[in-house]
C-alpha cells in the first residue's frame, strides 16, 4: 500500500538554530537627543510667542511709550552746571563758569577734569535725552549744537557738564 503523502504530512519543525530573526533596531542616542532638543525648543518658542501675544494684544490696557520724553520745565531756579578743565590751562574753568553765571546758570562745580589732555570741548547733558539743557548752555557759550551730547550719570548732581578741551583757544569764549 502506498502512503498518501498528502494525508499524513508531518508539520515541519523549525529549528531555532537555523532561522534568523529580524535585526533588532539600534537606537541612535545622538539622533534621539537632537529630536528631543528640537521638540523642547519648539515648545519654548511656542510659549514665548504666546507670552508676547498675550502681553501686547490681549491685555486691553496698552499705553504708548515715547522714547523722547521731555524734561519737565524747571522751576525758576537756575540750571546747575559744572565746568571741568580738561586742557590744563590754569584758571580757564573759572572764566567759563563766570560766563555761564552771567548768562543765568548756576556753576556749582568748577574744577579740573580727570585728564588735562581732552582734544575737543564737550557739553554733556545729564538730564534731557533731547539735549535741551545742553543746547541752552552751548548757546550761552556761543558753541554749535554738535558740541552737545546726552550722557546720564548717577554720580553727577548737575544738569549739564562742560568739559573744556584743548580747542578752547579757537572757541572765542573769553570775548563774552
Amino acid at each position: 500500500m502506498k502512503r498518501n503523502r498528502m494525508a499524513k504530512a508531518k508539520p515541519l519543525k523549525r529549528s531555532t538554530s537555523t532561522t534568523r530573526s529580524a535585526p533588532i533596531p539600534v537606537h541612535d542616542l545622538r539622533r534621539n537627543l537632537s529630536t528631543i532638543g528640537l521638540w523642547a525648543l519648539g515648545v519654548i518658542n511656542a510659549a514665548l510667542i504666546f507670552s508676547m501675544i498675550s502681553k501686547h494684544f490681549l491685555t486691553g490696557n496698552e499705553r504708548m511709550i515715547s522714547s523722547v520724553d521731555e524734561v519737565p520745565e524747571l522751576s525758576s531756579q537756575p540750571l546747575k552746571v559744572e565746568v571741568l578743565n580738561g586742557c590744563g590751562v590754569q584758571g580757564l574753568a573759572r572764566k567759563w563758569a563766570d560766563v555761564l553765571h552771567n548768562a543765568g546758570f548756576d556753576p556749582v562745580n568748577v574744577t579740573n577734569f580727570e585728564s588735562d589732555n581732552i582734544p575737543r570741548t564737550m557739553i554733556l547733558d545729564r538730564l534731557s535725552n533731547a539735549r535741551k539743557n545742553g543746547m541752552a548752555v552751548a548757546e550761552a557759550l556761543g558753541l554749535p549744537d554738535d558740541f552737545v551730547s546726552y550722557q546720564t550719570s548717577e554720580q553727577r548732581m548737575v544738569a549739564v557738564s562742560v568739559i573744556i578741551g584743548k580747542d578752547y583757544d579757537r572757541l572765542n569764549i573769553a570775548q563774552k
